[in-house]
């Protein structure tokens, strides 16, 4: 399955894109875009268990399925201090 991908933070700058196309061959859930992701792009791999992760303008779980009509977003996770 071929999935439009919106990118959003500092991924942008490690894929030089805003949106990019990924080919789920693994399944059909959010995981399966995260690990597709971080296999086309390893400098992402320390942030793996911690991508957030937007389907429809909603986070959404790892587990939850998707199919090619769906949006599906990817944003580093976000970091507060204070």
């Amino acid at each position: 399955m071929k999935v439009i991908v919106r990118i959003f933070g500092r991924y942008r700058q490690i894929t030089g894109k805003d949106k990019i196309q990924l080919d789920i061959t693994d399944g059909n859930t959010l995981r399966d875009v995260v690990n597709t992701f971080v296999k086309q792009y390893p400098a992402v791999k320390i942030d793996k268990s911690r991508i957030m992760v937007i389907k429809n303008k909603m986070y959404s779980s790892y587990d939850a399925t998707i199919t090619e009509e769906d949006e599906i977003s990817l944003s580093p996770p976000v970091v507060s201090g204070g």
